[in-house]
């Protein structure tokens, strides 16, 4: 039995169950994707991209992706794969990332342990908060994988990879859904497109409404954040990635007297406070994309523009 799970501390309180585990190390809820690129190729583009928002060695990000793409190329068919996920975004992209690979592979014996709760805990944001004892407990409750469930992720990692938005839209309305959460989050991942009023997605806006509160601390931001988006899976790299997008250029929405968290620094004590044009843009009198130029990835959907300011 293989057991694949989302992260080092989840792998860490599992040692010792029955059968190897496989961390899978990466983020898929953000940065360049596209089914047009090679496998290699996208792991360049990613690698290059994560260097420059976070500061991950682009060599390290490289070798972490082919080690594990090994990993999966080297399980045996006859094993079963027990995969180990939560209802956020940042699992649910990951399970259809390796449902899509796996089936691909022609792996026949598919488990999942999903949850989107815990009974005593809330918020609940992942499985992170429980103990080895209560993860071990969960093995009982692993459920077989269906076709339909498949076929599902397979197209739902397809529509989110494209680089046509409307591809989200159109597998909304007319695909099947079978997997308890996938649905719920990419309907959820609209949200993350820039709004036409403002040029600000929901996480961007909230935070300048909270910063404008007072809520200038970063560790009390990110908490604030999570908590308003649970299904989300924010971490404190891909948030701090966000607001630094908007620190940027002449005309910057937001300012911070220490740097944000990255892969060599966190957390972080910065306190963050809203310029002029953040103001104004949080206010209806101005535009983001007017402001501050855009260079991000919302799934396959590349968004640019430069700013006229």
């Amino acid at each position: 039995m293989i057991h694949i799970v989302n992260g080092d501390v989840v792998g860490n309180k599992i040692q010792g169950i029955d059968g190897e585990i496989i961390v899978w190390r990466e983020m898929y809820d953000f940065g360049p994707l596209s089914l047009e690129w090679s496998k290699a190729e996208q792991i360049q583009r990613r690698a290059v991209f994560f260097e420059e928002r976070l500061g991950i060695p682009s060599a390290f990000f490289i070798s972490n992706c082919e080690k594990q793409n090994n990993l999966l190329n080297n399980i045996s068919k006859k094993e079963e794969v027990v995969l180990w996920f939560e209802h956020d975004k940042f699992d649910q992209t990951m399970l259809m990332y390796l449902l899509t690979e796996l089936s691909s592979k022609g792996f026949g014996k598919l488990s999942m342990i999903s949850i989107n709760q815990y009974p005593g805990i809330y918020p609940f944001h992942g499985l992170g908060q429980l103990s080895s004892e209560q993860l071990l407990a969960l093995i009982d409750h692993k459920k077989e994988i269906t076709m339909e469930q498949i076929r599902e992720a397979v197209s739902g990692w397809n529509a989110y990879n494209s680089k046509d938005a409307e591809e989200i839209e159109k597998w909304i309305q007319t695909e099947r859904h079978f997997l308890p959460f996938l649905l719920r989050v990419l309907k959820e991942h609209r949200s993350y497109f820039p709004s036409p009023k403002n040029g600000l997605n929901e996480v961007e806006y909230l935070t300048l409404q909270l910063i404008d509160q007072g809520v200038g601390h970063f560790n009390t931001l990110f908490n604030r954040v999570s908590k308003e988006r649970v299904n989300d899976g924010l971490s404190d790299l891909l948030f701090a990635a966000i607001l630094n997008e908007l620190m940027k250029g002449k005309n910057p929405l937001l300012i911070s007297d220490l740097p944000l968290p990255s892969y060599k620094l966190s957390p972080s004590n910065a306190t963050l406070q809203l310029t002029t044009h953040g103001l104004d843009v949080l206010n209806g009198k101005k535009n983001r994309v007017d402001l501050v130029e855009i260079n991000w990835w919302v799934g396959g959907v590349h968004l640019q523009n430069k700013s006229s300011c």
